[in-house]
């Protein structure tokens, strides 16, 4: 995956709930070197739509100049399409005056060995966007790097495929976070491949695992143009002697370290009131509350409670509203759902505790931090005018749903909330979990 597409697609506006969903597992499978190749059947169940609302997304997506696409054939059969995002440096639009033949190719490494297609597909004749199902093109990521135990018998069946081990050596050279491995062109690049065929899949694995720990060990070149850089082995060597085994001993203390480096970079800014804000407080309401028990002696603590109040000479008729007690004379007098009333208003006040901690990060004007993922929920929020119709109606809902509301926000003028009302609270917490999903399966963010 590439971390750029997906925050720049996480920033695009104008774009139905289903559009976002769409260019964001879009960008989700775009990679800088492979290209962007993902299948529409991939598309509809990634973002849980069926294939139809897929093309017509990627039409009008299209033509809002966010995407194009290039129709590429071997003579008269058709070959899998090639997404180009508009974020990519030389993106040029799709002009409706042009033929989907004529249109550009404007990637870079569009040549034919980056397809990663060995073979001619027959043409799907009921799909305008050329489909093609039958290809064995999956959406590429950057790199691969995935415990076995999650998913063991893809990494059984790629294990003795040349293509598939070319890519994570590639992936291996190129590394994540801006962090190639050290002058590697000018050190036999296809010997040291060769040693990474040779290692038995757990090692493969390890190695993946362990390079950027490797990296951050090595001591750094302290003069010249490559000052700064690791002065590390070379990749074929690292690969031939094992060197990633020796990365738990020599420094664990920098994989921590790189790791907690990595998290803080990137975080993102958690503004009160704001659209991440909102997001992250909507799917904590949508969690559902925690178990809230109450005592058996509930009316005789409230009765202790009250008169503490009153020996305090704390004013108790709010205390007493909200409860719907009533006095007469010296005694209390309890709805007769009392138990249940107190049951609802505990857990309102209480049973959300990260939303109440976003709320109270509001109340005192703070800012939080979250991990770059939640980016997303930028663009499935909206900011509604505070007292306006549609904030109203969300004051309303929290109140069927016994949610917390938020608090109030002061001189500020508008409350970010999921898009589309309370109406669309659904659409928004597929899109968001969906996407929220992707990305902790990918980057093994919690």
């Amino acid at each position: 995956m590439s971390h750029d597409a997906t925050n720049w697609a996480s920033k695009q506006r104008g774009i139905s709930c289903a559009e976002a969903r769409v260019l964001w597992h879009l960008s989700d499978c775009h990679n800088p070197v492979f290209g962007c190749y993902p299948k529409q059947e991939y598309l509809a169940d990634a973002c849980e739509i069926d294939e139809r609302s897929v093309r017509r997304c990627l039409a009008s997506l299209r033509e809002k100049g966010l995407v194009n696409w290039v129709e590429q054939r071997d003579g008269k059969n058709r070959k899998a399409n090639r997404y180009s995002l508009a974020f990519e440096p030389g993106f040029r639009r799709f002009e409706g005056s042009e033929s989907a033949e004529n249109e550009p190719d404007n990637l870079s490494a569009s040549n034919p060995a980056s397809t990663g297609q060995d073979c001619t597909l027959q043409p799907d004749s009921n799909d305008a966007l050329n489909r093609t199902p039958e290809s064995s093109i999956e959406p590429v990521r950057e790199p691969v790097i995935e415990p076995v135990t999650e998913r063991g018998s893809a990494r059984e069946v790629s294990e003795d495929d040349p293509k598939a081990l070319r890519k994570r050596f590639q992936a291996l050279i190129v590394g994540r976070h801006d962090n190639p491995w050290p002058d590697v062109l000018s050190s036999a690049p296809e010997w040291a491949f060769q040693q990474f065929v040779k290692l038995s899949p757990e090692e493969r694995l390890r190695a993946e695992e362990r390079r950027d720990a490797y990296l951050a060990a090595c001591p750094k070149l302290q003069s010249g143009e490559h000052k700064g850089k690791p002065r590390s082995a070379a990749l074929g060597v690292y690969l031939r002697d094992r060197m990633f085994d020796l990365v738990d001993a020599i420094a664990p203390q920098v994989v921590r370290g790189q790791a907690e480096k990595r998290r803080q970079e990137e975080a993102i800014p958690v503004a009160p009131f704001g659209p991440i804000w909102a997001g992250k407080r909507a799917l904590a309401l949508l969690d559902g509350p925690i178990d809230i028990e109450l005592p058996d002696n509930l009316l005789e603590l409230a009765v202790e409670t009250y008169n503490r109040l009153c020996r305090s000479n704390v004013p108790t008729k709010s205390w007493l509203e909200t409860r719907g007690i009533v006095v007469d004379g010296n005694e209390l007098v309890f709805p007769p759902n009392y138990r249940e009333q107190e049951g609802r208003r505990r857990e309102c006040d209480g049973g959300y505790p990260e939303a109440h901690a976003l709320d109270k990060l509001a109340k005192e004007r703070g800012r939080g931090a979250a991990d770059a993922r939640f980016c997303i929920l930028a663009y499935l929020c909206e900011a509604v005018p505070v007292g306006s119709e549609t904030y109203e109606r969300w004051r309303a809902y929290h109140q069927q749903m016994n949610w917390p509301f938020v608090p109030d926000p002061g001189g500020m003028r508008v409350v970010y909330f999921p898009k589309g009302g309370p109406e669309g609270l659904r659409e928004f917490e597929i899109a968001a979990r969906a996407a929220l999903r992707v990305e902790r399966g990918d980057d093994d963010a919690a």
